[in-house]
């Protein structure tokens, strides 16, 4: 059966849990914005490099 008195413990660790997703997330967000500047610059440096 289920026990109600761990309800308050699983509600915690949901809670945790999303806020550590939450905490990822903008962190993958921000890897992928200065992934995006990084390509960027290097593009132009081989636009430059070709001339």
């Amino acid at each position: 059966m289920f026990d109600f008195n761990k309800l308050g413990d699983m509600t915690k660790m949901a809670s945790q849990a999303k806020k550590l997703q939450a905490k990822q997330e903008e962190f993958q967000s921000k890897q992928l914005k200065e992934l995006k500047e990084i390509s960027g610059k290097l593009d132009k440096i081989i636009r430059l490099l070709e001339k």
